[in-house]
């Protein structure tokens, strides 16, 4: 349920990219001068506050108000520079209770993140079926429709598998 972007734009994906309203935005004021173009096809960008003109700080405090707003299920950790270690230290903090997901093939500072969890499931480091990985380790059935809102999906799961439309 979560999905990492790099340290100055977060993005935390719950489902899928299908609608805005799956996805949730975070992104510090410190870097207000740099946001990306795609902030305006979404409805749903927080942004932190800047703290005293610090990037370290500012970041910080955004990632602490990422993981602190939600119950996560899991976190899925890609690619990366050096901040998604701290990510990871701070989100196991904060969410002990959720997975964590290094697709440890995808290179970056995600390979440090993949040493410090164990038991790490070899498909991480060789599969690049990445649909079928998430679809593994997120455990979302491939039967699952995709709904276009949070508030329109079934909370029983065997309510949102696809059925055949019914014939008179």
């Amino acid at each position: 349920m979560r999905r990492r972007v790099t340290s100055r734009w977060k993005t935390r994906v719950t489902s899928q990219w299908k609608s805005t309203h799956w996805v949730r935005l975070y992104q510090s004021r410190h870097f207000k001068d740099e946001y990306p173009e795609d902030n305006e096809r979404f409805n749903n960008v927080v942004y932190t506050d800047e703290i005293e003109k610090d990037r370290e700080k500012s970041l910080l405090a955004m990632r602490e108000r990422m993981f602190s707003e939600h119950k996560f299920k899991a976190a899925v950790f890609i690619g990366g520079m050096g901040g998604i270690v701290q990510e990871y230290e701070m989100f196991r903090r904060l969410q002990p209770d959720a997975a964590v997901i290094p697709v440890v093939s995808t290179g970056g500072a995600t390979l440090e993140v993949g040493a410090q969890v164990e038991s790490l499931s070899p498909d991480l480091a060789e599969d690049r079926d990445y649909v079928a990985l998430f679809h593994r380790h997120l455990d979302v059935s491939v039967r699952e429709e995709r709904f276009e809102s949070p508030t329109l999906q079934p909370d029983v799961v065997e309510k949102r598998f696809w059925q055949p439309p019914a014939t008179a």
